[in-house]
């Protein structure tokens, strides 16, 4: 019964998608965010399933818990949707995932201002242990440790976007534009998994405010200080030896975003292990569709 229920419930949602496109075509609705939200519900529904039959829940229930934070989350997206596009248009926006998805990894470097000396390194064997042989500091440097160094991931994997329920679906891409959003803030951030002829890559790639001018963000590479399960943190490079990054980025396997200034890894790190979430935050990471965020 249970297995003739569920391809029920499939054929249903489907026919509702086939529905939903036929409309789309005479009336000016927005398919989209709907169709996505159908489409995760036919890829949890073995799970969701399992759920009922195995614990004995109330159809209804389920149903509803499931749905409304479906649509929660959609409303949520589609307003932060509509701020984002404010500040960078949408044709900025598919400029930058264009970018992201068909340009080389060397080209997506030197856009960022990375040497083709720094990038590849892999193609020459073993990567070195020399922080200096991988990234680009806008000072000179002739010792292999300074005052960042112990912190700098050379070999990050992005085990964040592997773990995460949102960043590797509908599958986990080597390469990502996220979009990032506090009250004030609009990071867009370039990432570059599996990365055959490098080492992985995360930059800064746009950056606009909302409300109160901070500081300008050039396009940039960014160091990677921290790459857990739970907890991902990013930083721009020191502006000089002696010191620590001037900004840091934190990025939570729910999608939780943080911008930090002016401290030192060992502070960001240990007040982002054990935060605590408001019940429904804002300051989220998305990944960049086109025309949208997913």
């Amino acid at each position: 019964m249970a297995f003739w229920m569920k391809k029920k419930i499939k054929l249903l949602i489907i026919s509702t998608l086939l529905i939903i496109n036929l409309s789309s075509s005479a009336y000016a609705i927005p398919v989209g965010p709907i169709k996505n939200l159908f489409l995760e519900l036919i890829e949890k529904a073995p799970t969701f399933f399992d759920d009922l039959f195995k614990r004995g829940k109330n159809a209804d229930e389920v149903i509803t818990n499931n749905t409304s934070k479906n649509l929660d989350d959609m409303k949520l997206t589609l307003r932060e949707q509509k701020i984002i596009f404010k500040k960078v248009s949408k044709e900025t926006h598919n400029f930058h995932l264009d970018e992201t998805l068909n340009k080389s990894n060397i080209e997506i470097g030197l856009k960022h201002g990375v040497r083709v000396a720094k990038v590849g390194v892999k193609k020459a064997g073993k990567i070195s242990e020399n922080l200096i042989d991988l990234f680009d500091f806008d000072y000179f440097i002739d010792e292999k440790e300074f005052l960042i160094s112990p912190y700098i991931l050379a070999s990050w994997t992005g085990k964040i976007y592997r773990i995460s329920n949102y960043f590797n679906k509908p599958k986990l891409d080597d390469k990502m534009l996220l979009v990032c959003k506090n009250e004030n803030e609009i990071f867009y951030f370039t990432i570059i998994l599996n990365n055959k002829d490098d080492i992985n890559r995360a930059y800064l790639t746009n950056y606009k405010f909302i409300k109160t001018f901070t500081k300008n963000f050039t396009k940039q590479e960014l160091l990677v200080l921290y790459d857990e399960d739970d907890l991902k943190i990013m930083s721009t490079k020191p502006l000089a030896i002696n010191e620590y990054p001037t900004d840091y980025f934190i990025i939570h396997k729910n999608q939780f975003f943080k911008h930090t200034l002016y401290t030192d890894p060992n502070t960001i790190i240990g007040a982002n292990k054990n935060i605590r979430f408001e019940k429904n935050f804002t300051d989220k990471c998305y990944k960049a569709i086109k025309n949208g965020l997913m």
